[in-house]
């Protein structure tokens, strides 16, 4: 064939085909190099975590937690504000899809599962058993002090489906994020690429949706459809910021949060109920408000944010939510009688994000090391084992090695 003579209309449709094929089909970017790092991601992580912990220091309990109305002591306008902290979880979820949706390009089954409890469990691990000893030597008023049984539980991080009550009230959140790993696990399993991340966001969004409206309690408590929207809207950006825009991506964005829209007033209803003046129409604001963030994420909007000492302060986050509630509110209770409220304040906020840094550096760093070389290890060898089962039942021992066989006693 006479390469000078190419048919150009040929060439130009596979030029065009390939790419979308490679685009669909795998990953662009081979699992060894690593994409720029996303340091917006870390503050806005932080900025929820801070959300949340305002939520339960100056609103939730407030008044039996400073004896007083948070209102008098620290202005109505930050009482009201504070009073919105719970959405910091929304967000926490959607960058959630995002950054789970990230970082699982190009890595298996083995990796993943890695990652993820090494990332969990040896902060939470700690901030259940210094939780536990805080709440035996101070008991809330008005509640027991834990036992043994819950203590257990709770280091499970599946106390919920124990039907145990949480040790400290963020801990909610994490069997919901257990549960998305392992829906994510479907697609990990067959390798992520944009099609089937695609498929995914589609097929939980309609399954939960079907699990909300039928009320089937085993769906329901498996798909989490009051929170499934913000990870899928998460996993969408992410594609959005990968492969660039699309309507398809777009249509999966608007249709996530016209689905949280609806879904606040769930959120509400027990805050309403209790007597909590909560208003529906700030919380959308709020929410609209970090689905601006994260799109300006996915388009690149905040790029120029190249600033290390975030991934510090990111790294911050995940202590600073489990160890803030319970033991923040032991020390204001023992000591609101003794020391200013905006001192008292600033120094429990202060001290928590200490002891946060205290645990990332001494606690997760090293134990994270250790799980990850022991599960690695632990993976190996099932891939050994597994090679070699496959390998002695797809061998056939030669005649002589073959076991002798009675020989049937003739019929008479």
């Amino acid at each position: 064939m006479n390469l000078t003579h190419v048919d150009r209309s040929t060439l130009k449709d596979q030029t065009v085909e390939l790419p979308i094929q490679a685009v669909l089909d795998r990953p662009t970017v081979p699992a060894t190099s690593r994409a720029p790092r996303l340091y917006v991601l870390d503050l806005l992580r932080f900025l929820a975590a801070m959300a949340v912990v305002a939520y339960h220091l100056l609103f939730a309990d407030a008044r039996e937690t400073w004896a007083a109305n948070t209102a008098d002591l620290f202005g109505a306008p930050l009482r009201q504000a504070a009073g919105y902290g719970w959405l910091g979880v929304e967000l926490f979820f959607m960058i959630s899809g995002f950054v789970i949706c990230m970082s699982s390009w190009g890595r298996s089954l083995s990796d993943f599962f890695t990652s993820r409890v090494t990332r969990l469990m040896p902060a939470y691990l700690f901030a259940v058993l210094l939780t536990a000893s805080v709440l035996m030597l101070w008991p809330q008023s008005g509640e027991k002090a834990p036992d043994l049984r819950q203590v257990i539980g709770n280091l499970t991080m599946t106390q919920n489906l124990l039907q145990l009550n949480n040790l400290d009230e963020p801990y909610w959140t994490l069997l919901i994020e257990l549960k998305f790993y392992l829906l994510f696990l479907t697609v990990v399993a067959f390798g992520v690429t944009y099609r089937r991340v695609l498929l995914f966001c589609m097929v939980w969004t309609t399954l939960a949706l079907i699990a909300y409206s039928s009320d089937f309690k085993p769906l329901t408590l498996i798909l989490e459809p009051r929170f499934a929207s913000y990870f899928v809207a998460g996993m969408a950006l992410y594609l959005m910021h990968r492969f660039g825009q699309s309507l398809l991506l777009w249509c999966i964005v608007g249709f996530s949060f016209a689905i949280n829209a609806v879904m606040l007033d769930a959120r509400i209803a027990p805050l309403v109920k209790a007597g909590v003046p909560m208003s529906w129409k700030a919380s959308l604001a709020l929410v609209a408000f970090f689905y601006i963030l994260m799109i300006g994420i996915a388009l690149g909007w905040f790029a120029r944010i190249q600033w290390r000492g975030l991934a510090t302060i990111g790294a911050l986050t995940y202590p600073l939510y489990l160890i803030h509630s319970a033991n923040g509110r032991t020390v204001i209770r023992h000591l609101r009688d003794d020391a200013p409220p905006w001192l008292l304040l600033c120094g429990v906020v202060g001290a928590t994000l200490l002891l946060a840094y205290v645990v990332h550096v001494f606690v997760e760093r090293p134990l994270s090391r250790a799980l990850r070389d022991g599960l690695k290890s632990s993976f190996q060898k099932v891939r050994a084992a597994s090679d070699s089962t496959e390998d002695t039942a797809g061998t056939v021992p030669p005649p002589g090695d073959q076991p002798a066989h009675r020989q049937p006693h003739p019929v008479s």
